[in-house]
């Protein structure tokens, strides 16, 4: 009996939070997966991103996402960076950091789907977080994969803006952003040590390309100001947290929050269909084409009960096996 309980204790564990590999442009990368247990629908996903020098387990241990996404019914996934030129684990964003030459928006995608394929995950839930040169990594997915990622956000980590960058994307793009005024490792004031655009440019460059016009702003505390940037017409909000006095760090209670908390938060608050608009029904992830990635999200909504007008497709004012079935014929004929 107690090796019968001791199996299934392993099953359990291999189920919900496992070491996964993957051959990935001839390389063989690591990423980790935290699943939360007891919920019937899809869970959504978070790719918690290390920083430099750092690896998959310091960020598990570091930010104990997991506490707070498992909640609200989101898994996590923390992606291992690779050893660069000069001996030390990082992402790829470019200019400054281009010593490592790994497709690592390819990479982060390719988690994603592999994820996807070994647990139930809404892909219409998928979020991008990370900390000091993985918060980088996470601006360069806001312009690089927004149309599988829904939101972003940087604790510590500025945005590279790359010379062959547009960011030219469909949608409105939401980004949580968590800086100390102190931080002597990522600047948070001009001129920055990369030529990575600082905390301000950062807000001003995607206040524009989202066109936001209005600001609101509080005090937390003596230490904390929180602002937020936004417009009548989008959901999308860029939030940034500014730390007086905060050094290059992951905030914790001590600053009166907690930033894994507040990024769940903000996460929990989007999906991907929020910012998708086409006038082809059925065509869920705005790409102007009926296909499989189409099929999938509309099961999603399906099975948490979500309603869509550009999944409507039978024009019923529900979402159900109807219009999976339509839209499936609509593919194949």
């Amino acid at each position: 009996m107690k090796k019968y309980f001791l199996y299934l204790s392993i099953i359990h564990t291999i189920c919900f939070s496992q070491w996964f590999d993957i051959d990935f442009d001839g390389v063989n990368r690591v990423y980790y997966v935290s699943y939360p247990e007891g919920y019937s629908s899809p869970s959504g996903l978070i790719v918690n991103m290390h920083g430099f020098g750092g690896n998959a387990s310091s960020q598990i241990s570091g930010t104990q996402m997991d506490n707070y996404a498992h909640q609200q019914n989101i898994a996590v996934v923390y992606p291992q960076g690779i050893n660069s030129d000069i001996g030390s684990t990082s992402w790829n964003v470019g200019t400054f950091w281009d010593f490592n030459s790994e497709d690592d928006v390819g990479f982060i995608s390719a988690v994603i789907d592999a994820v996807a394929s070994s647990f139930e995950i809404d892909l219409n839930r998928v979020y991008a977080c990370g900390y000091s040169n993985g918060g980088y990594m996470a601006y360069e997915l806001a312009c690089e994969l927004s149309d599988k990622v829904t939101a972003f956000g940087s604790v510590a980590g500025n945005f590279m803006l790359n010379s062959n960058q547009s960011c030219d994307g469909d949608r409105d793009i939401p980004i949580i952003h968590f800086h100390g005024t102190n931080d002597a490792t990522v600047d948070y004031f001009p001129p920055s040590f990369d030529q990575a655009l600082t905390v301000e440019q950062s807000i001003e460059y995607w206040n524009g390309y989202n066109n936001f016009n209005l600001e609101s702003s509080e005090s937390l505390n003596s230490y904390v100001e929180v602002y937020k940037y936004f417009n009548d017409f989008s959901q999308a909000e860029f939030v940034h947290y500014k730390v007086n006095g905060g050094q290059h760090e992951w905030f914790w209670n001590n600053w009166g929050f907690n930033a894994s908390e507040e990024l769940v938060n903000f996460f929990s608050q989007y999906k991907l269909t929020d910012f998708i608009y086409s006038d082809l029904l059925g065509d869920l992830n705005g790409d102007e084409t009926l296909n499989i990635q189409d099929v999938v999200l509309l099961v999603e909504l399906v099975l948490v009960d979500d309603y869509e007008q550009v999944a409507d497709l039978n024009l019923d004012a529900s979402v159900d096996v109807l219009d999976i079935v339509q839209l499936v014929d609509s593919i194949l004929n």
